[in-house]
């Protein structure tokens, strides 16, 4: 008696087990023209995602790059550097402009000098 009930269950749980196996089955077959497309669609999308991701990294490193030249130049090292030798500049300029007005002097009063004799 108990092997029979043993056997009916096992009967009626391979029928259901079989029964939803070939459902998940045929939903999965008429499923799979849509999951096609859909991965047709991901795909896409996975390209796109990677190209942008390749723009966005080359636009970091371009940034990168900038923010090291400005830091270089804005109130940078270069910057600091040329403002050195644009104050040195400024002397040189200075005592030049000091000398042309001592040799103008003198010229003036060799000028009088030449008048006078």
């Amino acid at each position: 008696m108990k092997t029979n009930r043993f056997v009916k269950t096992l009967f009626f749980g391979g029928f259901f087990f079989l029964g939803f196996a070939s459902l998940n089955t045929a939903e999965a077959q008429r499923r799979q023209p849509y999951d096609r497309i859909e991965n047709r669609f991901d795909r896409r999308e996975d390209v796109k995602d990677r190209r942008e991701d390749v723009r966005d990294r080359r636009e970091d490193i371009r940034d990168r790059r900038e923010d090291v030249r400005d830091a270089r130049h804005h109130g940078g090292i270069l910057d600091r550097i040329e403002d050195i030798y644009d104050r040195r500049e400024d002397v040189r300029d200075r005592k030049e402009d000091v000398r042309d007005r001592r040799e103008d002097i003198r010229d003036r009063r060799e000028d009088r000098r030449d008048r006078r004799f």
